[in-house]
């Protein structure tokens, strides 16, 4: 089983190509659990499955009580561990988890939720336990009850890195695989011609760009990793002006504090520039790229779990 975080876009990729597909949801815990409430595993006709629930513990039996569903065309709701019927499956600490798996609606589930996430919107999944079906919404409802919940799922997050040289190639890479989506922006050619192999975005930039027109949405991390710090005015001002969740530069301490004097000398801003975070990542003693990289993820993915 391939982990991911968003099961949609594989969902609709194994729909592509004619096989039918079960969604299966955490939809409660008692006890402890590796993963949150609305976790989530896909699982195709054939037996492919993406996603995560218990970390590994049911994952086999998950995508087996799935196949099932998907060979009787039923939605059903399975209990694994302490009170489960299923005594073969032993989940740490003596845990139980609560599953619905939907065949039904799983097609249309992944259309709708696919349609949001193409235009950078949320998908809110409703859940009725009483009759095991799911819809969607582009808003999140008021109420909820003990047998009709909601899970929201957001689209991908997209890191939009600009830099060169190996803090830029060390960065991306690492990000490409803790699952981020990369697009990396550089004057670096050979930068640029190393990273090509992964599934990163590589596109030259050169001085004087305009970068306004960047979609820098709320799902989006924009991060300059320069060396030469003429580069990033227009960058962080576009950033400034945009919805971005995170935006962080490298560079010492005094450096920030002069970058900080320069963009208030500037045209003004709709945020200021006391958003940026400078000096970029989290404070690990970082003493080579590689760490470099590693402390900015960390940053990066504290705030995001920090407003999820």
């Amino acid at each position: 089983m391939h982990f991911v975080d968003n099961i949609f876009p594989h969902l609709a990729r194994f729909s592509s190509e004619g096989f039918p597909v079960a969604i299966v949801t955490l939809i409660d815990v008692e006890g402890s659990s590796p993963r949150p409430v609305g976790a989530m595993v896909g699982v195709a006709g054939d037996g492919r499955a993406v996603g995560m629930i218990t970390g590994g513990c049911a994952e086999k039996a998950i995508v087996e009580e799935a196949l099932q569903c998907i060979a009787a065309g039923e939605n059903k709701t399975v209990r694994y561990g302490a009170g489960s019927p299923y005594l073969d499956v032993v989940l740490p600490c003596g845990s139980g988890i609560d599953l619905m798996i939907n065949t039904v609606d799983a097609a249309k589930v992944t259309d709708d939720v696919n349609i949001l996430h193409e235009k950078r919107r949320s998908a809110s999944v409703i859940f009725d336990k009483n009759d095991m079906t799911m819809l969607v919404s582009g808003k999140d409802p008021e109420t909820q009850s003990s047998n009709v919940f909601v899970f929201r799922y957001d689209p991908d997050f997209r890191i939009y890195a600009f830099g060169e040289g190996a803090n830029l190639v060390s960065f991306c890479s690492l990000a490409d695989q803790a699952g981020y989506a990369v697009t990396a922006f550089s004057p670096d050619a050979d930068a640029l011609e190393y990273l090509s192999g992964a599934k990163i975005v590589g596109r030259p930039i050169h001085r004087d760009a305009d970068f306004s027109a960047l979609a820098f949405d709320p799902y989006t991390a924009v991060v300059t990793l320069f060396h030469e710090h003429e580069w990033e005015a227009s960058i962080l001002h576009a950033a400034l002006n945009s919805n971005a969740s995170y935006i962080g530069t490298l560079g010492s301490q005094k450096t920030h504090a002069q970058r900080l004097e320069g963009l208030a000398a500037a045209p003004a801003t709709r945020r200021p520039a006391s958003v940026i975070h400078g000096p970029i990542g989290l404070d690990i003693g970082a003493a080579d790229p590689n760490e470099i990289a590693i402390s900015i993820i960390a940053e990066i993915t504290k705030m995001r779990r920090k407003d999820s």
